[in-house]
């Protein structure tokens, strides 16, 4: 009876641990579909701004881009990583090389974090894969302690990681900084709260509220633009790339004296009052924080374009 009893129990207890491998397996698929993108929290840096929030307690502004590359030395799902501040693509804080997979033993999904030991050769690789095509492990370093667990919960996953078990010795400072990052992915955001501390506890990194940085997951856009010259001519660009997250682009006209117009591109949801949720395209003139004049539309359109008689531009929806 007894030797039944525990057969019983241990075919059971397979059988769990091989419906927690199933749903973990479904878990990574979805994983997998929403993470790729381009992230920004363009709009969590302006409702900050528009509410008044004390400036040393506002956001910046960060993006993101994780691009699926082909590299199997580093795995079977590996992401180039590429992260810059202030709108500008030229101040890149980061670069990195991901790689998940699914970790039974934990339940969880498992994100490894490939720092690269020359990350000026790898700029920009998510627009030029070949860049990456002689990469190998030895061109690159993985902190232990530092990888990232993730587990969904509801229609969410949750990532983090072991407390107090990710850390470096500083070269600029030889301190010792101990990392502890939180993050939270949704199919279409992306909020990260990452933090330092020296080993006395002292904030180093990190917003001093704990805040996570509310990054949201853009659209890409392809547009054409037209500005009229001081002759009554017109120069016409095509093939201009923009993101529905505060993306902005440039016009120079082809003339003597070159004037300039700009767009800019946001998908509005209003965290206050009444206004329904936008697309919204912008036009601007060089120097000047307010803008010209700007069209709407819903915030699922495909195309949206704007007339000023002096500058026309329209952006449709690329994949």
């Amino acid at each position: 009876m007894n030797r039944l009893f525990w057969l019983l129990l241990g075919l059971i207890a397979v059988n769990a641990h091989a419906d927690e491998a199933a749903i973990l397996d479904k878990d990574f698929r979805i994983m997998m579909a929403w993470f790729p993108g381009v992230y920004d929290n363009q709009e969590q840096v302006y409702f900050e701004a528009e509410q008044g929030i004390d400036e040393a307690l506002r956001h910046e502004r960060l993006h993101h881009v994780f691009t699926p590359v082909d590299l199997p030395a580093f795995g079977d799902h590996v992401f180039y990583v590429q992260q810059h501040l202030n709108d500008d693509p030229s101040e890149i804080y980061r670069q990195r090389i991901y790689s998940f997979s699914t970790d039974y033993d934990r339940n969880a999904i498992r994100l490894t974090i490939h720092i690269p030991n020359e990350p000026e050769r790898l700029i920009d690789a998510h627009l030029a894969p070949d860049t990456l095509a002689d990469l190998k492990p030895a061109d690159i370093t993985v902190l232990p302690g530092c990888d990232v667990f993730w587990q969904r919960r509801a229609n969410q996953f949750v990532g983090f990681m072991d407390p107090n078990a990710c850390s470096y010795v500083s070269r600029k400072t030889g301190e010792r900084m101990i990392f502890n990052d939180d993050l939270l992915l949704m199919d279409n955001a992306l909020w990260i709260t990452g933090r330092a501390h020296d080993e006395a506890g002292k904030l180093l990194m990190g917003h001093p509220t704990g805040g996570p940085h509310k990054n949201l997951k853009a659209r890409r856009f392809e547009c054409w633009m037209t500005g009229r010259q001081r002759d009554g001519d017109w120069t016409f660009k095509r093939g201009l790339e923009i993101y529905d997250q505060g993306g902005m682009v440039w016009l120079t006209t082809d003339e003597s004296e070159p004037q300039q117009v700009g767009i800019k591109m946001r998908n509005v949801t209003w965290p206050y009052g009444s206004n329904r949720p936008s697309l919204v395209l912008y036009a601007y003139r060089p120097g000047e924080d307010r803008a010209v004049s700007y069209a709407w539309a819903d915030p699922s359109a495909e195309r949206i374009g704007i007339n000023l008689r002096w500058m026309q531009a329209s952006c449709t929806l690329t994949p």
